[in-house]
């Protein structure tokens, strides 16, 4: 596979060792091989804290540590094993807060250009993933954040959807990391704006900003798309189900798109059928 320019340099994994972040690392290393970028491989642990009376014997932080620091090196090496020497990885342990420690420590020291992240559970909108480490990673950080739901296999990526609401000018580098898997794969973009049946059209506007993201994805293959639902969250998942989809890219701006993807009810159950990658990015 003949690889084209990319924009990946350092991918940070973050990983609590449970079944989601094993297939979200798993799914790191893929990305990171092909795109020649390090991998970080990442744990953040905290130091029980006990309450009461009764006297509770703790291990040490720095046991703990090196238990972490082993569990780490243990999973580098199946990876190197199974991807080659050439896939470079370093183990990091920190100690804190999950979101504080990957958004402070490692995204800002190590200037990672991407998240990936693993989510559990059926499908993006099981009530149990609000408050998530995932979401609210998604909501605080600036680096684009690559959620990985448990059932998530890494695959040949052929159509990408990026919902897109021709509210917003956009940076040119906002579209890096999707320019990144389009050229990978030689794929296709799908961006597709859902409005609703009433919704009054503004068609300067749209032409004004449409030019820009023209321009933003020159060189790469793409078309626009246009519907109608009054459900935003179905018209997203029909298109997707309808053209076969293989990734779900949003720009969750000022939030609000989030609050709509991760806090509909269960009756509204958007997993963009689970086994499709969604890649944040941030304006």
């Amino acid at each position: 596979m003949s690889i084209k320019r990319h924009y990946m340099e350092t991918i940070l994994a973050p990983t609590d060792f449970s079944k989601p972040s094993d297939n979200a690392v798993t799914y790191a290393a893929e990305v990171a091989k092909l795109t020649k970028a390090k991998l970080i491989l990442l744990h953040v642990y905290s130091i029980p804290i006990t309450s009461g009376e009764s006297a509770v014997l703790l291990p040490p932080w720095t046991d703990i540590q090196k238990d972490c620091l082993e569990a780490l090196e243990k999973k580098k090496r199946t990876l190197i094993h199974k991807h080659g020497k050439t896939l470079q990885i370093d183990c990091v342990c920190k100690i804190g807060y999950a979101i504080a420690q990957i958004v402070k420590e490692c995204i800002t020291e190590n200037n990672v250009d991407l998240v990936v992240m693993g989510l559990r559970g059926a499908g993006y909108l099981s009530e149990k993933l609000i408050g998530s480490v995932t979401i609210k990673l998604i909501k605080r950080s600036n680096c684009p954040v690559l959620v990985i739901n448990e059932k998530v296999k890494f695959k040949t990526l052929k159509q990408i959807v990026l919902a897109y609401d021709y509210e917003t000018i956009l940076n040119k580098s906002v579209l890096n990391p999707l320019k990144t898997f389009v050229n990978l794969f030689n794929a296709h973009v799908f961006v597709l704006n859902v409005v609703s049946e009433d919704q009054e059209s503004h068609d300067l506007e749209n032409a004004v900003t449409g030019i820009g993201i023209e321009s933003h994805l020159e060189r790469t293959q793409h078309s626009y798309q246009f519907i109608r639902n009054e459900d935003f969250v179905a018209g997203i998942n029909n298109f997707i189900a309808n053209k076969k989809a293989d990734m779900l890219v949003v720009i969750p701006r000022k939030h609000q798109l989030l609050s709509t993807l991760f806090h509909e009810s269960n009756t509204k159950r958007m997993a963009f059928h689970t086994t499709k990658p969604l890649l944040a990015l941030h304006e």
